[in-house]
């Protein structure tokens, strides 16, 4: 069916008009979110994206399920069909009404045209069978229906889950970086590779992504699953990290083998359109620090780990097997300014030097800084100033309460207040590329609910070690948080304290940022309109801004997906754990469990895994920025922070650095000598979005930009002197007209062929 049918999500962004209008789809059957009173007093309307892209929207008033077990009783035309035609046709004019007759797990109605003809002997209404394109068909045909322009994550009539952004944070962290791993990695290294004749079949990528897709329905997503089900979906991408980590290193080792480079070269990968002059992390191995790139001045070692050498190694060889003494080694990972060509690389070599790379030298005072910010630690926390003469005092810290929750929804203890963590400078480390503080706290809390309650004494241990590091020339300040997790059922948040009194925030959606507003003290009688407490945890793409007239502070995360505005605190959560898969009578969730857990013949289910105990990784940004928000610098921002580092060095020296090099035979002979290599170049205003191989064409790829501003770019002019033809698609990648520019809060696809 080309129905965007989506029954029961845990509400909608406010681009899936655009979404579904660029895969050729123009309308979406949906449930959940939608507030009838206050959004669009229709459930038949146009839904408009945040730009110009529109659908017909049929929201399922009460669900998928509204008919289920439909029969001709009159207990259940009174007490169930009637009522439900009714709520439905309170809220629209529509002479056709939509009566899903199915439900959830449940096996199809039989004899159900008999059980049509006898119901409408009994009823005012005509009732007959037919399909969602039918249904849409009558929609389209109207020229009175309502518009609405936004998201739908209101849990008037149905629960919303509004709190499940923080649950099961191991899947979506793990989802997070084999999705980024894939679009910003191996996708286009399969176009500069191929067109150097170095080919990998694109089944074996949709195969890997298909590992990755059966982990994304909604309560595998989400979370609330049981535990034998996350173990299944962790596997599952486990499959496709492999898969994902495989494709790299074949592509990468085939190709430098192609260059014929060796163990002193390193050949380093920009894999956007554009032309890369910043900083990335090389990650090679060296028998000793007394090196140096060839004609690249600006590096530092970031960090490094010593391999001891080793004697009596097996080294097979041709004439046989050979018994050598191995010698020690180094693999460092450096920090280098570099320019790397666009979508290409750059082959740098390594040379014995007397003014070898520098190195990260301890320093005594309890500070670092660069050209746009100075954090220090003082006597209350750590102490922000910027360039532009911005100071907040005790702007980063971490808060603990407990979770009384479920994997669907967090629900506060009643009455308890929440613990603010702060953490100690350990140490500070300086070079002129970067400075780095290193920070870490070791905090006793109560072990669980029954402890915060006061039940018991018992408490547990909770290790926090934080680095945070400023980039000389980068208005991005990058954090990376261990978390050792001996709590149970308990929530983490970052506080960053902004000083901004505005209750707006901007939030990152796909091709887009929508505004939001926080909400002001505690809804009272929210009962009456909502199942559950409209809590304004919100959800955001890549990153979130607060601002006022004077300055815009934006936070970012990698895998981190939920956030909070209050009292000009920006609360980030980085996970919140629990010990069930579903509670009834939470404080913000009253009434049954969600889930099964309170259907009759079921029981309650612990979830041991959803609690997260041990350790657990996180890495988050920020900025502060002048002025109020700008979509075009966060954007920028944005792309810099989540650009991938990707290199590859053909070494002997350790086998295990990639998953394949130990597998990996070399058969390829050098045919080229390049040092550097660009197979597309575009000039555009907009980002890239991704470059990726064509699911129906064998020698095209897919060139997609993205516009997530309010205004108009252009596209430019592309360098395309490497493909035969060039041409406008869609998502499907049916043609399109070419264009010149792309529209506000939308995407171009670009299919090129070889």
């Amino acid at each position: 069916m080309k129905i965007g049918y989506l029954p029961d999500t845990f509400g909608f962004n406010a681009q899936m008009p655009t979404l579904l209008q660029n895969c050729g789809i123009d309308n979406i059957v949906f449930w959940r979110g939608l507030n009838l009173a206050t959004q669009v007093q229709s459930p038949y309307f146009i839904w408009k994206g945040l730009g110009e892209k529109k659908i017909i929207a049929a929201n399922l008033v009460d669900g998928y399920g509204t008919a289920a077990f439909l029969n001709d009783s009159d207990d259940y035309l009174e007490e169930r069909l009637l009522p439900a035609l009714k709520r439905i046709e309170k809220w629209t004019d529509n002479k056709n009404l939509l009566l899903p007759s199915g439900g959830d797990q449940l096996e199809i109605i039989p004899n159900l045209p008999e059980t049509i003809k006898r119901i409408n002997k009994k009823v005012d209404y005509y009732l007959f069978q037919s399909s969602y394109e039918a249904f849409l068909e009558t929609l389209r045909n109207q020229t009175d229906l309502p518009e609405y322009q936004g998201e739908f994550r209101e849990p008037c009539t149905t629960r919303a889950h509004k709190s499940i952004g923080s649950v099961r944070y191991d899947i979506k962290r793990l989802n997070y970086l084999i999705e980024q791993k894939l679009t910003k990695r191996v996708e286009p290294l399969l176009a500069i590779a191929k067109a150097h004749e170095i080919e990998l079949s694109t089944e074996l990528l949709i195969k890997t992504w298909k590992k990755l897709l059966e982990g994304h329905a909604h309560d595998s997503m989400g979370g609330c699953v049981s535990d034998d089900v996350a173990k299944d979906i962790l596997h599952r991408m486990k499959e496709a990290d492999e898969l994902a980590s495989g494709f790299e290193n074949y592509l990468a080792k085939r190709l430098s083998e192609k260059l014929g480079l060796n163990a002193n070269q390193v050949i380093v990968f920009n894999t956007t359109s554009k032309a890369f002059n910043g900083y990335k992390i090389i990650d090679f191995l060296a028998s000793d620090k007394m090196i140096r790139f060839k004609g690249e001045q600006e590096a530092v070692i970031l960090n490094e780990i010593y391999f001891e050498g080793k004697d009596n190694l097996l080294l097979e060889t041709p004439e046989g097997p050979k018994y050598i003494n191995e010698a020690p080694y180094y693999r460092l990972f450096v920090l280098a300014n570099i320019e790397i060509p666009a979508m290409g690389f750059k082959v740098l070599e390594i040379e014995k030097a007397e003014n070898p790379f520098s190195e990260l030298e301890a320093v005594s005072e309890k500070e670092i800084k660069n050209k746009y910010y100075r954090i220090q630690e003082t006597k209350t926390g750590l102490l922000l100033k910027t360039s532009e003469g911005t100071e907040i005092e005790n702007f980063l810290a971490f808060e603990d309460t407990g979770n009384n929750g479920d994997t669907y929804d967090f629900s506060p203890l009643e009455n308890e207040k929440p613990t603010l963590l702060g953490l100690k400078v350990d140490a500070v480390k300086k070079s002129e590329l970067v400075e780095i503080m290193y920070l870490s706290g070791n905090f006793q809390l109560p072990k669980d609910l029954a402890a915060r309650c006061g039940e018991t004494e018992e408490t547990g241990e909770l290790k926090m070690k934080l680095e945070m590091e400023l980039r000389q020339d980068s208005s991005v300040i990058r954090c990376k948080l261990i978390v050792q997790n001996e709590i149970l059922s308990h929530r983490l948040r970052v506080v960053i304290r902004t000083e901004v009194e505005n209750r707006n925030t901007m939030a990152s959606l796909p091709f887009g940022f929508i505004g939001r507003e926080n909400l002001q003290g505690e809804l009272k009688d929210w009962h009456k309109k909502y199942v559950e407490y409209p809590i304004d945890l919100e959800p955001f793409d890549k990153s979130v801004s607060v601002y006022d007239e004077e300055k815009t502070i934006t936070a970012f995360g990698k895998g981190i997906k939920e956030y909070q505005f209050q009292q000009s605190k920006l609360y980030l959560t980085l996970f919140a754990s629990t010990s069930q898969l579903g509670k009834p009578n939470l404080l913000y969730r009253p009434g049954r469990a969600s889930g099964d857990t309170t259907k009759k013949g079921h029981i309650m289910m612990p979830t041991p895994l959803a609690e997260l105990l041990g350790e657990l990784e996180f890495e988050f940004a920020f900025s502060v920025q002048k002025g109020t928000f700008d979509s075009s610098v966060v954007s920028e921002e944005q792309q810099e922070y989540v650009d991938e580092s990707m290199c590859y060095q053909n070494q002997m020296l350790n086998k295990f650095i990639h998953r394949l090099d130990n597998k990996i035979q070399t058969h390829q002979k050098a045919e080229e000598t390049i040092q550097e290599f660009s197979l597309l170049q575009s000039e555009s205003e907009a980002w890239d979005s991704t470059f990726m191989p064509s699911l129906y064409d064998q020698n095209a790829f897919i060139l997609r930009l993205k516009n997530p501003t309010e205004r108009v770019l252009s596209i430019g002019s592309l360098d395309t002197s490497k493909f035969s033809k060039v041409c406008f698609v869609n998502v499907q990648e049916q043609p399109l007209q070419e264009q010149q520019e792309i529209a506000p809060y939308d995407f171009v696809s670009i299919k090129l062929w070889l």
